[in-house]
């Protein structure tokens, strides 16, 4: 978030403008700005402004000291009313622009530090500040050049534009480039634990291992076991020994670095109308609020969902916030809801006033704390229920972002409801929705496929940032017990295929038994090669999520580790609701047993994999018309339930 310019607000403080002689008043009130000394500051140009309503200094003291004490709201104004009398003046039209991007105004603020930048071309503090709105508002790319140019206007290094550089490229999978600026800020500020948790996530995407249990350990103690963390919370999901009580820590953390105090504390957002002020509906309004309409796994699983919504139950919106891809995939989403409004140009504000408009009574966030989430537009209160479900395997930290986080018995078992800002709710089996419309075809041969004309092939589809040097121990353990197998994986970003292969021959197995999956375009393509893997193996302690259901519906038996947090328990709920649990182990020596003893038994590997077969359109999972079912009842408590506790709080009997 764009903080304040107080190097340049200094200068735009101390200059005299007109060139005429300063009053002892003004030159005491120029003092206190060059202290940074915020309540004195107001003080002395309050006096100032009293006697002399349009005296230029005083009002640009007055908006500096009430941003400097994070009043964002009553700087607003007086800001503005600055810009009136001198509308040429570059530093008001940057302190506008903090003071909007501080408000969650980030595309009104943009106008103002472009205008600041014709004002004053090579202002390394404006075009810092531009880069951050970009940001904030999930434009990484187009972020890098600002903050570029910003850390070349720069006398002598610009941390901040820096960090703000650095998370920008790893937000855009730009892992090296990320890598490269994070591990210089650290060299030069060993104790920053933000910068270490950034520099943990690049050498995860990286698999890049050589320091980690070094860094997660240095991590833990500058961030005192997590609780004063406030970097973003997807990262930690995936960090080794995270509990679920430490990823609550630091998405509360973050949930408060990002959102104003005034939002957060606020009463419900105006224009909302409290579930029980409302009328009971036969047919509710659900709203659906994701980034991922297109070629991403939230977009690859939702669509069966929205198809087979019952009418008469729920009328469906889906608000998309990403981009259009221009594939099939969105289309068919588009064509899916009641209605389709793309909002990806809307701010957080406009977001919020246009599902108000709608009248949606439950809000489904489908992205949370990921790259594109808005969960900034949930804090504004959207609807008088709001879900935090699918995209995001944790809590977001405050209860007014979420009334409900969506789970099931494996994944969020009730016992640890402390760890969650949210009331947890479940579906009866797994959690996870599948799209179960696409019929495998005839696998490719192993030849087209990339693999060896024979050995067993363990797979494992996951993001790179889901290994991790305990999972890759165990996995070429297995690699060498079994002679002739090898392990196909998806191709990562940049340079992690070769540090795997590196990490492999460390563990006395021949890289090239390390097969990198070409990328397919066609889901069904990618789902009917899939057929030729023997098992998948569920890497920990992030597990498959939707890469579980693809090996799954492709008929491929799993083992998966039964973990202690959200995103370390899918595996496990996958595999119930398949009617598979004994792949369910319970510590990393039983995963290993399991997984060793199906690929010396092909025929107990056949059984698993005839059950699957023979299961794939009755088992709880792949269950799509009663998992609509279950969602709609779950729904209808919610608004119930919500409505009850409304009519008690006001005394309704």
């Amino acid at each position: 978030m764009a903080r304040p310019n107080r190097g340049s607000q200094r200068r735009s403080s101390a200059a005299k403008g007109s060139g005429a002689a300063m009053s002892p008043d003004s030159i005491a009130l120029l003092r206190l700005v060059e202290g940074c000394h915020y309540p004195e500051v107001e003080a002395a140009a309050r006096r100032i402004l009293a006697a002399q309503p349009r005296h230029p200094l005083a009002l640009k003291a007055l908006g500096f000291a009430l941003i400097g004490q994070g009043r964002h709201d009553d700087a607003l104004p007086v800001i503005r009313f600055s810009l009136e009398r001198n509308a040429h003046d570059p530093e008001a039209h940057n302190n506008l622009g903090i003071v909007l991007s501080a408000l969650m105004r980030w595309d009104e603020s943009l106008a103002c530090f472009s205008r600041s930048i014709e004002l004053k071309p090579d202002d390394p503090e404006v075009l810092k500040n531009f880069g951050v709105a970009l940001v904030r508002m999930h434009k990484w790319n187009e972020a890098v050049p600002y903050l570029l140019r910003a850390i070349e206007c720069h006398p002598g290094d610009y941390v901040e534009a820096i960090e703000q550089l650095a998370g920008a490229l790893l937000c855009s999978n730009r892992n090296d480039e990320a890598a490269v600026c994070l591990g210089e800020l650290a060299k030069n500020d060993p104790d920053n634990a933000a910068i270490l948790s950034q520099l943990l996530c690049a050498s995860l995407k990286r698999c890049d291992w050589d320091e980690l249990q070094a860094r997660l350990s240095r991590l833990r103690v500058l961030s005192n076991d997590y609780r004063d963390l406030c970097d973003n919370p997807f990262v930690i999901l995936s960090l080794p020994a995270a509990s679920a009580e430490e990823q609550r820590r630091v998405a509360a953390n973050y949930a408060r670095r990002s959102i104003p105090a005034s939002v957060l504390d606020a009463a419900d957002g105006a224009g909302v109308d409290s579930a029980d002020r409302r009328p009971p509906k036969a047919r509710l309004r659900i709203g659906y609020l994701s980034a991922d309409y297109r070629n991403h796994p939230v977009g690859l699983i939702m669509p069966q969902v929205i198809e087979l919504h019952d009418r008469s139950r729920v009328e469906v919106f889906g608000y998309s916030m990403g981009v259009d891809d221009g594939s099939e995939i969105r289309r068919r989403l588009q064509a899916a809801f009641d209605h389709f409004v793309d909002i990806a140009d809307c701010s957080v504000r406009e977001t919020a006033e246009r599902v108000r408009s709608d009248g949606i009574d439950i809000l489904i966030d489908l992205s949370g704390w990921t790259s594109d989430g808005r969960p900034e537009a949930l804090a504004l209160r959207c609807a008088p229920v709001q879900v935090n479900w699918l995209g995001y395997a944790g809590t977001l930290g405050h209860a007014r972002l979420a009334d409900y986080l969506l789970g099931d018995p494996v994944v969020t078992p009730l016992h640890d409801a402390r760890c969650y800002c949210e009331r947890i709710i479940h579906l009866p089996h797994c959690y996870l929705p599948a799209d179960t419309t696409i019929e495998l075809g005839a696998p490719p041969s192993r030849r087209e496929a990339g693999l060896p004309e024979h050995g067993f092939v363990f797979c494992s589809f996951n993001n790179s940032y889901k290994f991790n040097p305990q999972v890759f121990d165990l996995w070429c353990r297995l690699l060498r017990e079994i002679d002739g197998s090898c392990l196909w994986l998806s191709q990562p970003a940049d340079t992690a295929a070769d540090r795997l292969r590196s990490e492999a021959q460390r563990r006395g197995v021949d890289p090239p038994r390390l097969i990198f999956a070409r990328r397919v375009e066609s889901r069904r393509d990618h789902l009917s090669r899939l057929q030729l893997a023997d098992l998948a193996l569920d890497p920990f302690p992030y597990n498959s999520h939707s890469t579980g259901i693809d090996v799954l519906w492709a008929g491929v038996p799993m083992v998966a580790l039964l973990g202690d947090t959200f995103p370390g328990r899918v595996g496990a709920s996958l595999l119930r609701a398949a009617g598979l649990p004994e792949l369910v182990a319970r510590s990393p020596d039983e995963y290993c047993e399991i997984a060793r003893a199906l690929a010396s038994d092909p025929q107990r590997l056949l059984q698993l994999r005839n059950r699957l077969a023979a299961d794939r359109r009755h088992c709880p999972l792949f269950d799509m018309p009663g998992f609509v079912r279950a969602l709609e009842d779950v729904y209808r408590r919610m608004w119930d339930d919500q409505r009850s506790r409304g009519q008690l709080a006001a005394g309704i009997p």
